[in-house]
C-alpha cells in the first residue's frame, strides 16, 4: 500500500490535537462493524481503494504519456523513450520526497510533532546515519525507477511493433478488464512474498547456512543491501540491488502470458514503484501503519510477505508487533 488522502488527513488531525484522527473519512462506522465485516471490507474493497495513488498515476500515464509516445514506439527513438523516463522520474521525485518531508524531515512540523510518537523506532535513520545513508537509498531507489522505466519502454515497443498482442479499448472486454485490474493487487501481494522469500536463506539461519542454499547466496550478494535499512524510512522500500530490482519488477511481466490492456501493466508497475513508500515509513497509523513489514527489517526471519495474502501465518514466520523493538 502507499499513502493516500486518509493518511494525510489523519496526520493533520493528529498534529492539530484531534482525538478522532483515525476516524475513516467515508466509512465512519467501520470500527463498529463485526470482525468478519471488517475483514470482508478490507480484502474486497479497501485493498483496492488503498491503491488510489498508484492507480491515478497509471491512469495519468495512459491518458497523457501514451498518446505522446505510443505512435512512435514501434521503433526505438530517443525522443519518446526520454519522455517515458522523464515522466517516471518526475513521479519518483514527487511522491517520495513528499512523504519523506511528512514523516522524517527535520523542518517538517508534522515529523517533529505528535507523529514522532507513532514512529516504531524513535531514531530518525536519515539523521542518525547521516547524509550518506540517505544518498545511498535515493540512489538505489532511482536505479529502480530507471529499470522500471526501461521495462515500460520494452513493453510499449513490443505492443507498438506488433510483437506482443494487446487490446487498446479497455471497455471492449469489460468483465475481463475489471477482473484483471482488481487481480493486480492480489497478484502483487502473492508475487512480493515469493520473490522476497526467494532472496532470503531457505532454511533457518539459527541452524547455520547450508551448502547450496540459493536464498543465502542471493541474500549475501544482493538482498542484504536492502536490509542495510534496519530502521526503514520512505526511501528504503526501493533501495535494493539492481539484480533484486529485476526479480521485483517481474510482477509486471504478466502481459507476456496473455493479451491485456496496457493499463493493467501500468497499474502493476506503479504499484511496485510507489507502493513501498508507506510500507517502509516506519510509522504506525495514521501514517503507513506497516508494523508487519517493519518487524521484518528489525528481526529478519519473519513477516516476509503482506497481511493481504498472509503466507507468513501459513508457514510459521508471522511475528506480531507488541511493543517497540530496540535495534542493536
Amino acid at each position: 500500500m502507499t499513502f493516500g488522502i486518509h493518511n494525510i488527513v489523519g496526520i493533520h488531525r493528529l498534529h492539530t490535537g484531534q482525538k478522532n484522527y483515525s476516524t475513516p473519512l467515508i466509512f465512519k462506522t467501520y470500527k463498529q462493524w463485526s470482525y468478519w465485516q471488517r475483514k470482508a471490507f478490507d480484502y474486497l474493497i479497501w485493498c483496492h481503494l488503498d491503491r488510489a495513488v498508484e492507480f491515478s498515476v497509471a491512469l495519468l500515464c495512459w491518458f497523457w504519456i501514451f498518446p505522446l509516445t505510443f505512435s512512435e514506439a514501434n521503433e526505438w527513438h530517443f525522443q519518446w523513450v526520454f519522455r517515458v523516463f522523464l515522466f517516471n522520474i518526475a513521479c519518483e521525485f514527487t511522491t517520495y520526497p513528499f512523504w519523506h518531508w511528512i514523516t522524517h524531515a527535520r523542518r517538517s512540523p508534522y515529523a517533529q510533532g505528535p507523529l514522532h510518537e507513532k514512529k516504531f523506532n524513535p531514531v530518525n535513520p536519515y539523521e542518525d546515519k547521516g547524509q550518506d545513508h540517505l544518498l545511498r537509498e535515493i540512489t538505489f531507489t532511482t536505479l529502480g525507477w530507471l529499470q522500471s522505466s526501461f521495462v515500460q519502454c520494452i513493453f510499449m515497443w513490443l505492443w507498438a511493433s506488433g510483437r506482443l498482442p494487446y487490446y487498446g479499448d479497455f471497455w471492449s472486454r469489460p468483465f475481463f478488464s475489471i477482473f484483471i485490474l482488481l487481480s493486480v493487487t492480489y497478484w502483487s501481494a502473492f508475487h512480493f512474498y515469493w520473490s522476497h522469500r526467494f532472496m532470503h536463506p531457505w532454511w533457518s539461519v539459527r541452524n547455520g547456512i547450508r551448502e547450496g542454499d540459493i536464498g543465502a547466496f542471493l541474500y549475501r550478494h544482493f538482498h542484504s543491501l536492502h536490509h542495510r535499512s534496519h530502521n526503514p524510512g520512505p526511501w528504503s522500500g526501493l533501495s535494493m540491488h539492481p539484480v533484486e530490482h529485476f526479480f521485483y519488477y517481474t510482477r509486471a511481466y504478466f502481459p507476456l502470458l496473455f493479451s491485456c490492456h496496457p493499463l493493467h501493466f501500468l497499474y502493476a508497475k506503479f504499484q511496485a514503484d510507489i507502493g513501498p513508500i508507506s510500507g517502509h515509513d516506519g510509522h504506525d497509523n495514521p501514517a503507513g501503519g506497516a508494523a508487519f513489514h517493519y518487524l521484518h527489517h528489525a528481526f529478519f526471519e519473519c513477516n516476509y510477505g503482506t497481511p493481504l495474502i498472509d503466507f507468513d501465518r501459513l508457514f510459521g514466520t508471522y511475528k506480531q508487533f507488541v511493543k517497540k523493538p530496540i535495534n542493536k
